[in-house]
């Protein structure tokens, strides 16, 4: 599992909201059976198998099994656990309901294969798996945010401890996902009459900003600026946002920062000016 930042710096830009990293699209995850449930995992065991590339074998001995932006590793396995001992049950091609590719796990573990099945002895670590209504869309690997959290973590691939955790208090302002709200407020609230015309040219102010667990905005500061009128109206305003994203992981608040760019031009003024 990609382990989660404790902070993330993201631009907000009045058109587009950025927030990339390592994978193109969020992953096809892995699937789990437990006590009768299938649930899906932000976790995939086999890797830590093959942490070393040049032993990870064919897995599907020249079948076209699809690989996909949304299936970076190029297979989904399936597991079990049972008695508290976690098995691998499957490894199919990222497509399977398409292509119907599976491997053959006799061809790959030999004897440890018993009863259709790999007794996992290799894997120790948490896995995790998402439950409830998706709270927070991140588009990449396993960032998701959803409003529970079940947590298995295994020693030498025995379960030895299940924790569940509440990120229900996770909530998204309407300005994160409205860049033009956010546009409209930082511009209608900066006090222009009191800023020289900058004319033909563009001052700007980028400012980094954070939240706390209720979502007031009380970290902002410059990142880059220039004269100190301007800096200092930057900050004046993007305080002024009355209520920002809250994330929880893992049950504990995740504060966040995020950047935006404050443009003083004449046509901002001649469009927001009072």
């Amino acid at each position: 599992m990609r382990k989660a930042r404790n902070v993330k710096i993201w631009m907000v830009s009045f058109w587009v909201l950025f927030c990339h990293n390592a994978f193109a699209t969020a992953q096809n995850p892995d699937r789990l059976i437990y006590k009768g449930d299938t649930l899906f995992i932000f976790a995939n065991p086999l890797e830590e198998l093959y942490k070393n590339d040049s032993i990870r074998p064919k897995f599907f001995a020249g079948q076209a099994g699809c690989i996909t932006t949304a299936c970076w590793r190029g297979y989904v396995a399936d597991w079990k656990i049972e008695n508290d001992q976690l098995y691998l049950t499957g490894i199919s091609s990222c497509c399977f309901r398409d292509d119907g590719v599976r491997a053959n796990l006799k061809s790959l573990f030999g004897d440890k294969v018993i009863d259709g099945v790999v007794k996992v002895d290799w894997f120790s670590g948490n896995i995790i798996a998402p439950q409830g209504k998706m709270l927070h869309y991140v588009h990449l690997g396993y960032e998701s945010i959803y409003e529970r959290e079940l947590e298995f973590h295994f020693e030498g691939g025995r379960l030895s401890t299940t924790k569940t955790y509440d990120n229900s208090k996770t909530r998204e302002s309407i300005y994160s996902k409205s860049p033009g709200k956010l546009q409209e407020l930082i511009y209608s609230s900066i006090s222009w009459d009191k800023l020289a015309d900058t004319g033909e040219e563009e001052i700007r102010v980028f400012v980094s900003f954070s939240a706390n667990e209720n979502g007031v905005v009380d970290s902002v500061k410059v990142l880059r600026g220039q004269n100190p009128d301007y800096n200092l109206e930057a900050i004046r305003v993007v305080k002024l946002i009355p209520e920002w994203d809250v994330f929880y992981r893992h049950g504990k608040h995740q504060r966040t920062s995020w950047m935006v760019p404050v443009i003083f031009s004449s046509s901002n003024r001649k469009k927001y000016s009072k």
